[in-house]
């Protein structure tokens, strides 16, 4: 049971940090200049003007939050299925493997949220400059 239990974990962890590694990617740089529609390429200090503007509107407190959330979720969730699982006597364990799991896909989804924040913000920039 315990192996099976470890597992399961290792493996939702692998299936979690896959997907949240595939969708992550760094906001455009001097190096990848792209035209607008407009047909116009942005300059070097738009780039960095509206890179600085999307890293400041997103901060590092939603991912701590989100992460708690899952924990504490994936707590409740995991005492449950400890308790059936083993009868009653297993509701600890489950508890802290299904916190551990949470707390990890809550800060995977924080994460992942911050970024699609700071996506957003960054090309609310480039759209205010013509881009």
């Amino acid at each position: 049971m315990k192996t099976a239990t470890l597992g399961v974990v290792i493996l939702c962890s692998t299936v979690l940090l896959a997907c949240e590694t595939s969708r992550t990617s760094p906001p455009p740089t001097a190096s990848t200049p792209v035209a607008s529609s407009t047909g116009r390429v942005p300059t070097q200090a738009d780039i960095d003007s509206c890179n600085s503007y999307a890293q400041e509107q997103n901060r590092n407190t939603e991912v701590l939050k989100d992460a708690a959330i899952g924990g504490v979720g994936g707590a409740a969730i995991g005492a449950g299925g400890g308790a059936i699982a083993d009868g009653g006597s297993g509701a600890g364990k489950g508890a802290a493997i299904g916190g551990l799991v949470g707390a990890a896909a809550g800060s995977l989804y924080g994460l992942h949220e911050r970024n699609r924040g700071r996506e957003d913000a960054y090309r609310s920039c480039m759209a205010q400059r013509g881009y």
